[in-house]
Order: C-alpha cells, then sequence, then structure tokens
C-alpha cells in the first residue's frame, strides 16, 4: 500500500530448490530485492575464487571417482564439506574400489576425522593456506611439473602469474609463513603434480577468512597447473535440468520500482563488490536503518541467529524488525523473535524437487513426495506462499497462475518435460546424459574464454565499484597477511569453530542419538568441548575434563577442555551446533555455541563472513 515492496525482507536457510525457486518468485513479484540466503556464512568465498579463475560463481564440482591424489585445504570431506553424502560415498571407492587408492594429504590446524582417514595431515598456521598453495606453485613452475599444453592452449595471464609465484613464493620463505618445512612443501608438490589426474579441494578452514577469495583462488589455480580441468579425475562442470521454464513474470510499477533500491547486505557495491550474498551485514544494516529502514521481514526454514559469528547482533536486530514471520518446521532460535510463527511442513510431509549439487557432473532430478499426512494445519513453505500470493491479488496473484497452484502442481508444472508426471513419483529420479569431458571451447566464462591466472572479471568489476588500485598484482591469486581480532600477547590463541558430521547449517538434532553421538573422535556426546594441544594445556596448568573460560575480545564461555595431540599449539578447536536456547528438549541448554565470541569480519570481495581469525585465551573456570 506505501508503494514500498523493497522494505520487505526475505531470509532463507536450507531449502529445496522448489522451495527456493518459488521464494525468488515470490521477491520478484511482490518487488523486494531483499532476498537474504544463508550462503553468506557458508561458501561464499569458495564461489568467488572459481569465478575469478573460469568465471563459474558456484560451489565446485570434482570427479573423485577418478583422481589420484586429494590436496585437502581445510575441506572435512568425510565430515562437513558440501556435498557430504556424495564425498563420503566416493571416499570409499576411492580408497578401497581402485587398484591404487587415491592419495589424500589433508592441510588443517585440526586432525579432523578426514585428517585421521588421510594418509598425511599436514598441522598448517592459521590462515597460510594461500602462501602454501602459492609455495606448492612455485615448485611446479620452477621445475617445470605443469601441464605445458593445457597452459599454453586455454589459460589466460599465466606469464604474470608465473613471475609473481617465482620471484615471492618459494619454499624457503613461505616455511616461515605457514610452520611447514621446505621439503614437505616440495615433496606434496611434486607428488601433486606427478600422480595425475591430481586435484586441490578447498574447505571452509582454509577460505572463509578475511582475503578468502584470494585463498580460494590460488588453490583453485593449482588444478590448472597440472591439467586438471575438465578432465576424469579433476574439476569437473556442473550441469543442470532444463525444467520447463517459468511465465513471464507480471510486474507492477511498484514492484519494478522496489527492484531497483540498494539491497540492505550491501552486495556489489564498494563494500561487497563480487557478493551475491553478504548474510551477516543485515544485522548492522537493521540497527542503523541503512539503507532505509525494514518495516518487514519473513524467514524460511533459517535460524542465522545461531550460525553467525556475533549472534547476539542477530537477536538485536530482530527485536528492532517492526513486524517478523517465521516459517518453519521447528520453534528454532529465530522463531523466539517472531510475532507470527507458521509451522511449515518436513520434509517427509511435502512436495518438492531438487538437482544435485555440484559432485555428479551430469544433470539429475530428484522428487520428493509426502509418505505420512502433515501433523496438524502445518502446510508446505511452496503452499504458504501460492496462499499469500492469492491473497495479494493484482501482479502478484497473476504471476503465480499457471504454474501449478498448489506444491504437488508446481514439482508436476516444473518436471513434466524431463520425465512423464505418470512415471516421476514411481522412478524418483530423472538423470540426463553422461558427462562430457573438455568442453573448453563451452566452459569458461571469462574475458578471454580461457582459464585465466589474472582475472578479467575481478579487474572488470572493481573498475565499476570505484575499488582496486588498477595494478596488476590486484587480480592475480595471491597471499595477504591475515588480521586477526586480539591481540596476540593477551590472546595467544587462535580460535578454530568446527562442524561435526551431525550439525547440518539450520537444521534440527534434537534427538537424543543424535547427542549420543555427538563427537565420535572423541568419543563424546551431550556436551561441548575446547580442544587444545596437550603440552600448551600443561604449560597453562590446567588438567584435561576441567571447567575453562574461552574468552576473545568480544564475550567468553564456559566450556569442559579436552587434551588432544591433535590440535596445533596455537589454535583451540570448538565444535559448533551446540548451546542452544531453543529447538526442543534434546537441544535446549546442552554445550555452548562458539560463535559467540567469535568477532565480525568479512571476505570483502565475496562477502562472506569470516570465522577463523578471532583470538582467545584459555583460563581456569
Amino acid at each position: 500500500d506505501s508503494g514500498e515492496p523493497n522494505k520487505l525482507l526475505l531470509f532463507y536457510g536450507l531449502n529445496t530448490v522448489s522451495t527456493e525457486d518459488i521464494i525468488l518468485r515470490f521477491a520478484e513479484a511482490f518487488g523486494t530485492p531483499n532476498l537474504i540466503s544463508g550462503d553468506g556464512l557458508d561458501s561464499e568465498a569458495e564461489k568467488s575464487g572459481n569465478w575469478m579463475a573460469d568465471g563459474h560463481y558456484t560451489h565446485t564440482a570434482y570427479d573423485l571417482d577418478h583422481t589420484n591424489y586429494v590436496l585437502a585445504f581445510g575441506a572435512d570431506m568425510v565430515e562437513s564439506s558440501k556435498p557430504l553424502s556424495r564425498s563420503l560415498r566416493k571416499w570409499g571407492k576411492f580408497r578401497r574400489e581402485k587398484p591404487n587408492r587415491t592419495k589424500v594429504v589433508a592441510i588443517n590446524p585440526r586432525y579432523s576425522i578426514t585428517a585421521a582417514k588421510a594418509d598425511e595431515w599436514i598441522p598448517i598456521n592459521p590462515g597460510t593456506d594461500g602462501a602454501l598453495a602459492m609455495a606448492i606453485a612455485h615448485v611446479i613452475l620452477s621445475e617445470g611439473l605443469h601441464d605445458k599444453a593445457f597452459i599454453k592452449d586455454w589459460t589466460a595471464g599465466f606469464d604474470t602469474y608465473k613471475e609473481l609465484v617465482l620471484n615471492q613464493y618459494s619454499p624457503q620463505d613461505i616455511s616461515k609463513i605457514t610452520g611447514i618445512e621446505p621439503e614437505a612443501i616440495r615433496r606434496m608438490a611434486r607428488e601433486f603434480a606427478q600422480t595425475r589426474p591430481a586435484i586441490a579441494l578447498r574447505g571452509k578452514e582454509s577460505i572463509n577468512w578475511p582475503y578468502g577469495s584470494f585463498t580460494s583462488y590460488a588453490i583453485f589455480c593449482l588444478n590448472a597447473l597440472v591439467g586438471s580441468i575438465d578432465i576424469p579425475g579433476g574439476v569437473i562442470y556442473q550441469e543442470n535440468p532444463e525444467y520447463k521454464a517459468m511465465p513471464r513474470l507480471v510486474e507492477d510499477e511498484i514492484a519494478r520500482k522496489g527492484k531497483m533500491k540498494p539491497i540492505v547486505d550491501f552486495r556489489g557495491t564498494d563494500k561487497f563488490p563480487a557478493a551475491k550474498v553478504a548474510t551477516n551485514q543485515i544485522p548492522e544494516s537493521i540497527s542503523e536503518g541503512l539503507p532505509y529502514p525494514v518495516e518487514m521481514a519473513i524467514g524460511f526454514n533459517c535460524n542465522f541467529n545461531m550460525v553467525a559469528p556475533g549472534p547476539d547482533r542477530w537477536d538485536r536486530a530482530l527485536k528492532k524488525i517492526p513486524y517478523y514471520v517465521h516459517i518453519s518446521p521447528f520453534i528454532s532460535e529465530m522463531a523466539l523473535y517472531a510475532d507470527l510463527v507458521l509451522p511449515s511442513t518436513t520434509f517427509f510431509e511435502e512436495w518438492g524437487y531438487d538437482h544435485s549439487p555440484p559432485g555428479s557432473g551430469f544433470a539429475e532430478v530428484k522428487i520428493k513426495q509426502p509418505v505420512v499426512t502433515p501433523y496438524a494445519n502445518a502446510r508446505s513453505i511452496m503452499d504458504t506462499l501460492f496462499a499469500i500470493a492469492g491473497r495479494l491479488k493484482g501482479a502478484v496473484a497473476q504471476s503465480f497462475i499457471n504454474i501449478g497452484d498448489h506444491a504437488e502442481g508446481f514439482v508436476k508444472f516444473r518436471t513434466e518435460t524431463l520425465i512423464p508426471w505418470t512415471d516421476f513419483p514411481k522412478k524418483g529420479v530423472w538423470v540426463g546424459k553422461g558427462y562430457e569431458y573438455k568442453k573448453y571451447d563451452l566452459i569458461f566464462h571469462t574475458p578471454s574464454k580461457k582459464f585465466e591466472f589474472s582475472s578479467g572479471n575481478l579487474k572488470s568489476l572493481l573498475s565499476k565499484v570505484k575499488r582496486g588500485g588498477g595494478e596488476g598484482l590486484d587480480y592475480l591469486p595471491q597471499y595477504k597477511e591475515v588480521k586477526f581480532l586480539g591481540d596476540r600477547e593477551k590472546y595467544p590463541f587462535v580460535l578454530l569453530p568446527y562442524q561435526p558430521l551431525m550439525v547440518i547449517e539450520n537444521g534440527s538434532q534434537n534427538y537424543p542419538w543424535a547427542q549420543e553421538i555427538f563427537l565420535p573422535m572423541h568419543g563424546v556426546g551431550w556436551e561441548t568441548l575446547v580442544e587444545i594441544n596437550s603440552e600448551i594445556a600443561k604449560s597453562l596448568k590446567l588438567k584435561d575434563g576441567q571447567l575453562v573460560w574461552v574468552e576473545s575480545p568480544f564475550q567468553k564461555i564456559r566450556v569442559k577442555v579436552k587434551f588432544s595431540e591433535g590440535v596445533h599449539p596455537g589454535v583451540v578447536a570448538i565444535p559448533s551446533g551446540q548451546g542452544h536456547y531453543s529447538y526442543g528438549k534434546w537441544q535446549k541448554g546442552i554445550g555452548v555455541n562458539p560463535n559467540e565470541i567469535i568477532g565480525v569480519d568479512y571476505d570483502h570481495i565475496s562477502g562472506q563472513a569470516a570465522f577463523f581469525n578471532t583470538r582467545v585465551k584459555v583460563y581456569k573456570a
């Protein structure tokens, strides 16, 4: 009525593709540009690193079936890295089902489950993965181990990159930064280059830092150096299904003007130039009323004030929103701040379609169909949005006409061009044609139409948003020293929060069995531990199992200490997923949430929230 649809904010967490498609349709028809996903708390730095190199702002797909060597930079392949179920299956395949099993080197300050299952664990100094990637490149280039044919035919900017690498990233110099012996760096580099096909993976613990986009870019370039781009056993390019096209959006003048307004997370501006979403910026924007006040918000199956650094900011911001509606199956922490809670169905009770996250390469679609009747008055998010659109009438209602009228109808509408509807509910999965490799003339979405060691995409973008100095180095992969939050003398340890297997984004662990097996590496459940190097703990006169305070410059939490030989001496590690103050009796009041003591910082290229650059001290409670 006020002609300001941009003042509606839409949050969404982990949902099916079909639900996200409907949420996007609603946002476009209503006229709000403020559609905020949880991706900025997860993997945006990975996507921006890809975009710098090959033009794809998306998760990376790897042909794990055929690879012979894996360098896993902070990637917890069998614990939390996406797509987890595929990684778990492929781990068994490339470790046990091949004549020559794939070698895995885990690079992580923490002895993770992946490190325990790998051939080798490299306990790197936190925040220095980019330096190690560049030093590995130095060895490959100085010894002529790179794939010369691929570099010559399908890359751009290589000479500038090579000059930078050889001049600034020798193993001797980088050893002082990473804490890894020069000969170990050389050995890794030679094995990686000579055991082809090989892939270099990135995980949160390597790239969810300030300057994480450049670290992501540096690691990704290792794949191009050894020719592991779009080949069996290398990086591949996920193909998605061609769903039936949505009818043309009916857009009135109010919606058109609303979508032209600035976005409240400042994506695409000087602050976050390449960002598609900067989730953790939202609390500041709401609290400060910038770029304009938010009048209403709707949350779809999300719980950002548990999973974001500095979650108390989200609590304060949610209180300030004049009217907040939360839609989810559970009374989460975010739901506590709602003026209206609408119960949505669980995945057992609703229709939906999903395609695979990057991993398989080939296109496939999975159907989700109800196996039990929805409980009480719960309805799916899709059905709720169909109902809201119908009541709004006008252009919004018209934009929802002829797409199925409800969740089941929408799933049928979008998929019936792939497989007859009479067959799909029976078969459950549609699979496209097999993957085709070496599509080099099609896959690179860069100015040069090649893989770029000096990013033309980044150069073009920074020139448009008044950022970037214009020097060649600004567009190359590189290591930049991290600025930590907290003085090293007062706060001697780097806090490393990590995601255990049982913790799935905004999902629920409100089950006794999930709590029982919460930390399988330690055989511990029902609580949170702070893991600290055994020798360091003894020097602090701590006792294994006692309660301690873990204090940052921002907050402190009390937790039980666990001595471990599997933690870098300069790090303390705390699992996320506990510390709930809602969500059900098997979650509420158990353990602590490490995000409460993490400072707020970003990778300013992608808008990715930084999780690992906060310093802490540990002392007896």
